[in-house]
């Protein structure tokens, strides 16, 4: 929830990001590249050379292949540090990133193995303006992106698999499904730190995520991982792929287990509570609950223009503390999410491409939560105390229905310039609503068992949400330097209205390996169904005038190439303008409901380097500042004003790879009604250790995180003194074959 802090000083921010972009201008690195090439080259005279020594040719065959897959290796390890990357989620289409109308960070397979990261959501924490959080209510991990944190801030991101969308209609988010999405199956991630509703519509507020997995090319067999760590953690996974004739098949299977963090909770609701009545129902000081079990299965098909994906998650967890912010156990959260996809792609003539696509999605939700512990005394709606002998609970049962389709076009207008259009349409539909509960949900009085209200006071109400959707696009290259970027989409709902998302891009390529981008975009975060169709709760109401948020963003980004190609660097300014915050607002001593209420404000720098050292040897680091601000320049609560990540990745030899990295965050300011301290800043310290090619194709991996055992914790709510204790020295070691 977003209320007014107080005013703060703002820290400079000029000296560091100078040092990260120009602080390695004195460094020598070593001279691999032929001048003016980004590999190494054979020349002709050598050739020659080698194939007089050897009238057979064998000789001259197999150094020259020997030199091409250096020059493969040595281009592939520079494509890695980006200044020739081409990346599609800026505009639906591969494009340079050097010219991509947007701020866009590109992870991949082999930064994640050699990280030691086991989930998804871990490896955003190293993104430049990123915050993973965990959240007290149902134990959600999901980052918080440029200066906006909340538990609703991972409806502010659109996450896509392949370029699936994957957020649930519900709450508006994906983490809840995707948090712990396996890595061995990633064969990168595409970032857009910023707006991306211009190209993708709802939920690309203030960053687009693209997980792009391993095809068959990539995976040329099987590879089967096994691992365990801290807190009883099991991890199994195979991701296989081949081609059989002309049809590629790809896909990955999982498993996993966890006993879950440990952490202790000090005091809690019901602390307060029990002090109230004079009770002794609170479990606090008590372990939080965060064991869970997880099940993945991806497939993918593509035989010539045509693909088909499907993807079936699982999730049954714990809620770490719970939504009342009450220790209980006894809770359980089940998350099913199945999505099928068929799609087709076309060139024709060099100068068309059509990109048709169908696809249905189906999320399930069960959620038995206990509020409060045992023997808890809760008044009812009219101010009577009573008491819950086995707990105040609840089973809310939903399912979110989806069919959609979409069709764009590409069209190259005239040499350097590709015009796009693009028509969509999706149907949701909520539905399968049931809701057993010990209390009557209109009066809090208890019930002597669980009673079944899903005809009578369902929970939320049966909706369905009509999207129809346009989108245009042109990209000029106007000269070899210059290129201009000029999109819009409107979004027509049928519950709430319309939202169009204009956007605009200028890149300069103003000197060689060097580029600027000057960017303006639009975005909005539709309102989720938890927000608008909650009904019969005793502590939140939804509400159906709600207006979706808002925001326009600036931004100028400037990259760098130098030191014949081995350091990148980037710096880039944002300016955030944001209207409309949903946030839950009291209505009275127990109840809150949501509404549009506060604007914000927030301004940041993020800089980046990174040093390609030798084969296997680099160091990666970046620094992020961020100013958020209300209306009344008061800041914006949970947020790190600084953070960064440095890294040393070390190939000591074949066998063996070292990576030494480093999370820092500074101090996070509280809610202006909080009067506890703020959270103090901290660092983390992770070593990861890769052996391989001691038995041909097995490989073993070793991680350490916060090595050096840091108490830290993330932002709780007032009800928790404590705050919301995070894991200290944990481990994970796996063992893994490829076949």
């Amino acid at each position: 929830m977003v209320k007014l802090l107080k005013t703060k000083t703002t820290h400079p921010v000029i000296f560091p990001c100078l040092c990260i972009l120009f602080g390695l201008i004195s460094l020598k690195p070593p001279t691999i590249f032929a001048e003016g090439t980004g590999a190494p080259s054979t020349s002709v005279e050598e050739a020659k050379r080698l194939s007089n020594e050897s009238s057979e040719g064998m000789r001259k065959t197999s150094t020259i292949n020997n030199n091409v897959a250096m020059a493969e290796e040595m281009s592939a390890e520079a494509i890695w540090f980006g200044f020739r990357e081409e990346v599609t989620i800026a505009t639906r289409r591969e494009t340079p990133a050097s010219k991509a109308p947007s701020i866009v960070t590109v992870i991949t397979a082999e930064e994640i193995k050699n990280l030691g990261y086991r989930t998804f959501v871990e490896v955003l924490r190293t993104v430049p303006g990123f915050e993973v959080l965990k959240y007290a209510d149902f134990g959600f991990v999901s980052p918080s992106v440029r200066g906006i944190a909340s538990s609703s801030s991972a409806n502010r991101i659109r996450l896509m698999l392949n370029g699936h969308f994957v957020n649930n209609p519900l709450r508006g988010g994906a983490f809840g499904e995707f948090d712990d999405f396996p890595v061995e199956s990633i064969k990168r991630i595409e970032i857009i730190r910023g707006p991306g509703s211009a190209m993708y519509g709802e939920n690309a507020f203030s960053a687009v995520i693209n997980i792009i997995t391993k095809d068959a090319k990539d995976i040329d067999g099987a590879r089967v991982s096994s691992g365990y760590g801290s807190f009883e953690t099991y991890d199994e996974n195979i991701v296989f792929g081949k081609r059989y004739g002309k049809i590629d098949v790809s896909g990955m299977v999982r498993y996993r287990q966890t006993g879950g963090f440990d952490g202790i909770v000090k005091r809690d609701s019901q602390t307060a509570i029990d002090t109230a009545f004079g009770t002794s129902a609170s479990l606090a000081p008590g372990k939080v609950y965060d064991a869970r079990q997880e099940y993945d299965i991806n497939l993918k098909a593509v035989y010539k223009d045509f693909y088909v994906e499907g993807l079936y998650t699982n999730r049954n967890k714990q809620p770490f503390v719970g939504p009342q912010s009450a220790l209980t156990g006894g809770s359980n959260i089940e998350d099913n999410y199945v999505f099928g996809e068929f799609g087709y792609k076309k060139t024709f003539e060099e100068k068309f491409t059509l990109k048709p696509r169908v696809y249905y999605d189906q999320f399930d939700v069960d959620n038995f939560i206990k509020s409060f512990p045992d023997g808890t005394t809760i008044r009812n709606t009219s101010g009577t105390p009573h008491t819950f002998p086995n707990g105040f609970t609840a089973d809310a049962v939903v399912s979110e229905k989806v069919v959609g389709t979409e069709v764009p076009f590409d069209y190259e207008l005239f040499d350097g310039n590709i015009f796009t259009i693009g028509l969509e349409y999706r149907l949701i539909h909520q539905t399968n609503i049931r809701y057993f509960a010990n209390f009557n949900p209109s009066t809090n009085d208890p019930l002597a068992s669980m009673q079944d209200f899903s005809n009578t006071l369902p929970f939320i109400k049966t909706a369905t949400r009509r999207i129809e959707s346009i989108y245009l696009q042109d990209t000029w290259n106007v000269t070899d330097t210059v290129n201009l970027t000029l999109g819009v989409r409107h979004d027509e709902y049928n519950d709430f209205g319309g939202a169009t998302s204009p956007r605009a891009g200028l890149t300069w390529s103003f000197m060689k390996d060097a580029s600027l981008k000057a960017l303006y975009g639009e975005a909005f975060r539709a309102p989720s169904f938890v927000e608008m169709f909650t009904v019969n709760q005793p502590a939140i109401l939804g509400n159906e005038n709600l207006h979706p948020e808002t925001i326009k963003t600036y931004e100028v980004g400037l990259s760098y190439n130098y030191f014949n190609k081995h350091v990148t660097s980037g710096i880039n300014y944002f300016y955030n303008d944001i209207k409309d915050l949903i946030v839950l607002r009291s209505q009275t001593s127990t109840t809150s409901r949501y509404e549009n209420f506060g604007n914000a404000r927030v301004h940041g720098v993020e800089a980046e380097t990174k040093v390609d050292i030798s084969k296997g040897n680099y160091v990666f680091m970046n620094y992020t500042f961020q100013d958020p601000e209300d209306d009344n320049r008061r800041d914006l609560p949970f947020i790190a004003e600084h953070k960064g990540n440095f890294g040393v990745n070390m190939r000591h030899w074949k066998y063996i790879n070292t990576n030494l990295s480093t999370f820092v965050s500074g101090s996070r300011s509280r809610e202006s009604t909080d009067t506890r301290r703020d959270l103090p800043g901290y660092a983390l310290l992770n070593l990861s250790i890769i052996g391989k090619e001691f038995c041909k194709t097995m490989e073993v991996q070793g991680t350490i995180f916060n090595i050096l055992d840091k108490q830290y914790s993330d932002p709780g709510p007032a009800a928790i003194t404590n705050d919301l204790p995070r894991p200290g020295r944990t481990f994970f070691v796996g063992l893994s074959f490829q076949f």
